[in-house]
């Protein structure tokens, strides 16, 4: 036998290809490679949307949290803001509108940025017309109330006739003062304004220029240390804008301290006594919205607080 080695061939080539002398060790080898990379992408996914599941898990958990402290800021401001206005209890007078409540107010620590942030504003309901008013407790209409409900809409550019649609919405009967306005009439009085929007002809545009005006809290008298001019001139036939605006003018510089003082104003002199059953000076209901923001998550609580201390409404969002 002889001892010649046993040679492999080299590859053989022509011009179109190469051949190679051992193709199906060449192809497995391609294909673990392909496997290889199939199980990393497919690892890679997995890491990946483990990574994403863990940062929207700890973010949510994080939005929470901050959630609830800036809840719990909010009810801080309502306590602030409940035992500020029974305070008001025992002034003479109230002449605060419109107004945040005072920085020395709100202890350091609720207003920290880093912390989070409270902010509380104070709105005087008494300074707004009673739009329950306009029908009385045993079910028969106030047509002086509905009267200054009328010049109200007239002042704002608003069809006065929507006074009658909201005017039946209330009272029990069910004969219509327009055509359809007793239908699906609720009958009864109006617990919050945002259900003057279920009444036809209260439209978003409407409901939002009469809503700084309008309120279905409070005795029903006007404040006229607090009371804008829409109100000031819807009171009586007999007031004009001019003469509304001469009480703000007057309170500016001297507020009212008793509610026959209206008479000092001038032109006031003979229906500021005819008024005197329709206003006050002194408020007895405040709107309150405590604002807590927290890492950018914001919660807002909104009440309505009489100067006995006593919560009339409570919305949270």
């Amino acid at each position: 036998m002889s001892n010649s080695k046993i040679q492999i061939p080299n590859p053989v080539h022509c011009s179109l290809f190469t051949v190679h002398p051992f193709p199906m060790l060449r192809g497995r080898a391609g294909s673990a490679l392909i496997i290889v990379l199939l199980i990393v992408a497919i690892l890679t996914g997995l890491v990946v949307e483990f990574a994403y599941e863990v940062y929207i898990e700890t973010s949510a958990l994080s939005n929470w949290q901050n959630a609830q402290k800036a809840s719990l800021l909010s009810k801080s401001g309502q306590t602030l803001s409940v035992n500020y206005i029974k305070n008001l209890a025992g002034r003479s007078y109230t002449s605060m509108s419109d107004t945040d409540l005072p920085d020395e107010i709100i202890p350091e620590q609720l207003r920290n940025e880093e912390q989070g942030a409270l902010k509380i504003k104070i709105i005087d309901e008494d300074s707004k017309f009673n739009i329950n008013g306009i029908i009385y407790p045993n079910g028969l209409t106030n047509e002086n109330a509905l009267a200054s409900l009328k010049k109200l809409f007239e002042y704002l550019n608003i069809n006065p006739s929507l006074a009658l649609s909201i005017a039946d919405w209330m009272d029990p009967d069910a004969e219509p003062r327009l055509s359809n306005s007793e239908y699906n009439a609720k009958n009864l009085y109006l617990w919050s304004i945002d259900e003057l929007k279920l009444i036809s002809g209260m439209d978003h545009k409407t409901f939002e220029l009469i809503k700084p005006f309008i309120t279905v809290y409070g005795s029903g008298l006007i404040n006229i240390n607090t009371a804008e001019a829409p109100v000031l001139t819807a009171l009586h036939e007999n007031m004009t804008e001019a003469l509304a605006k001469k009480i703000l003018d007057y309170r500016e510089s001297s507020p009212f301290e008793n509610k026959g003082q209206i008479v000092k104003v001038s032109g006031m002199e003979g229906v500021g006594i005819q008024m005197q059953n329709l206003i006050t000076v002194k408020s007895s209901d405040f709107r309150v919205v405590a604002s807590a923001s927290v890492n950018k998550i914001i919660r807002d609580i909104e009440s309505v607080i009489n100067t006995s201390g006593s919560i009339e409404y409570w919305r949270e969002q």
